[in-house]
């Protein structure tokens, strides 16, 4: 499973794509530092422009900061809980919603919600998640299969975490 590629992605139909309607699962481009960290939760590109003022200027602004340190734009919202034994999580991404179990209990983290995306940076794209801390007290990206965050979290024996990157594959547009 490759988490990591050169594409020329098309952040526009990327960032339009990865909307969600649900008021809970807000848009979010973030900013990234050379470390990989989001100066600001909601990021500097939320606080300049709203959804309603997608207009050209915002993917403008979007591209020069991809070609800079980056940005992390977030794709899936995630909430998790466990019945019966299973590991049940409901997936919201690009206006939809589905509900993910595993009984693979061993291999997957039962967390009260998270988020996963990409950082793009130039033409290279890289599937991971938000972590919370660790650089100061800001967020931070992580991608799949580092050692950046719980090994459970990101891992790529994570049944969720391929899902997710099924998903993710789905939502970015070159």
């Amino acid at each position: 499973m490759e988490i990591k590629r050169n594409i020329n992605l098309n952040i526009k139909k990327t960032v339009e794509n990865s909307v969600c309607g649900n008021d809970e699962f807000h848009f979010y481009v973030d900013e990234l530092t050379s470390k990989d960290c989001m100066p600001t939760y909601a990021g500097m590109a939320d606080e300049k422009y709203a959804f309603d003022e997608m207009e050209e200027e915002f993917f403008e602004f979007l591209s020069r900061k991809a070609d800079g340190d980056g940005i992390y734009i977030r794709l899936v919202y995630a909430t998790a809980g466990e019945i019966d034994g299973e590991a049940v999580f409901e997936l919201e991404y690009g206006g939809a919603k589905e509900e993910y179990r595993t009984g693979d209990t061993d291999d997957v983290l039962v967390f009260e919600f998270a988020d996963f995306g990409i950082k793009v940076k130039g033409s290279e794209v890289t599937f991971g998640a938000t972590v919370e801390g660790g650089c100061g007290q800001t967020p931070y990206f992580a991608e799949f299969g580092s050692d950046k965050a719980s090994e459970k979290f990101i891992s790529l024996e994570n049944p969720l975490n391929r899902r997710v990157i099924e998903i993710m594959e789905g939502m970015i547009h070159d």
